[in-house]
């Protein structure tokens, strides 16, 4: 299902005009088809709700200069200090034809191996997809719940649509299960180690001549 955004053309490229047109809750963007580029804008709150109804690869119907545009998203630019999105690329994409796309990875359920202390490590978290436009899915669940310590669930293990062919390297690992890591024990000290030595102010050759000094007085 495409999803409708309304968009207005940007004809003021200076940095005032774009502070203001984020500080009324718009984004600046760019639409990019047939060779050219389109320099337009859009509601945020409208945009982000669509994308994460939808997902990331879902069609968009751009209205531009009263003509219709089917689009994609091809970049987005987020402020991570301030959480917020501040540009959008489109790319516009002909429903009859095949295109890629990164879809993003959901792992869904609780490994065999976490359960007896294993460490789950997500290594891959986009596959690239080859499909039509209306064929891409908003994301690929991959279930890990039969993952035991030291298994490795890989892009080969991905089960693929009929209406979709995966391009990433079926080697590559999406996520496995490391042993449990164990701490090294604190070696215990025994409390007789931890006594200090006493260390006598006489040798034992003072010790012995003194014993012989009673033995000649006695005598």
């Amino acid at each position: 299902m495409a999803i409708d955004l309304d968009v207005k053309v940007r004809d003021d490229f200076s940095r005032s005009t774009t502070r203001k047109l984020r500080e009324e809750g718009n984004v600046p963007a760019v639409f990019y088809g047939n060779g050219d580029s389109k320099p337009i804008y859009l509601n945020r709150v409208n945009f982000v709700k669509s994308i994460r109804e939808n997902g990331i690869n879902a069609v968009i119907n751009l209205k531009i200069d009263n003509k219709k545009h089917s689009a994609m998203v091809q970049d987005l630019q987020i402020d991570h200090l301030k959480d917020l999105l501040i540009h959008v690329d489109f790319r516009e994409i002909d429903l009859n034809e095949e295109t890629d796309a990164d879809v993003p990875v959901r792992l869904v359920g609780e490994p065999a191996g976490a359960k007896e202390g294993g460490v789950v490590q997500h290594f891959l978290h986009d596959i690239t997809v080859r499909a039509l436009p209306a064929d891409i899915p908003s994301e690929i669940e991959v279930n890990i719940e039969e993952l035991n310590i030291s298994d490795a669930f890989t892009v080969a293990d991905v089960i693929e649509n009929s209406s979709y062919n995966i391009m990433t390297d079926p080697e590559e690992v999406v996520v496995s299960i490391a042993p449990p890591t164990e701490e090294p024990e604190e070696e215990m000290i025994d409390e007789e180690d931890q006594e200090p030595e006493v260390i006598s102010d006489k040798d034992d050759s003072d010790d012995d001549g003194e014993e012989e000094a009673e033995e000649k007085k006695e005598d």
